[in-house]
């Protein structure tokens, strides 16, 4: 039903296609349709495969808490400085190792004309 609508709609988590089907019950456009659970809702999709499985498990040392405040963009894209130390900016990355431990390399740029 869903998926036929839209063809974005293949991208749709289960949760999200769950909660799609439930709001087109609220406004009334699935009639008399009973709306399964949500396992059954993703069993019928893995049938008709609208459920990607990710091709490998994520690992990276950032995990997204949704209910964190997000930080303000202070420098809005505008990285001139008139002087030193005014302006620095830094990025964390995570490097595998030969061995299987993971290795951190810190960045630090200093934005000084």
């Amino acid at each position: 039903m869903i998926h036929d609508e839209d063809a974005e709609n293949a991208n749709y988590e289960r949760v999200r296609m769950y909660q799609a089907l439930q709001y087109q019950k609220e406004i009334g456009e699935l009639g008399e349709v009973t709306i399964p659970s949500e396992g059954t809702v993703r069993k019928i999709m893995e049938q008709i495969n609208l459920i990607h499985k990710p091709k490998q498990k994520p690992n990276g040392i950032t995990k997204a808490d949704r209910e964190a405040r997000k930080s303000d963009d202070l420098l809005k894209r505008d990285f001139t400085a008139d002087a030193p130390l005014q302006k620095c900016v830094t990025d964390i990355t995570e490097i595998p190792a030969k061995d299987g431990e993971k290795g951190h390399l810190h960045y630090q740029c200093d934005r000084e004309p």
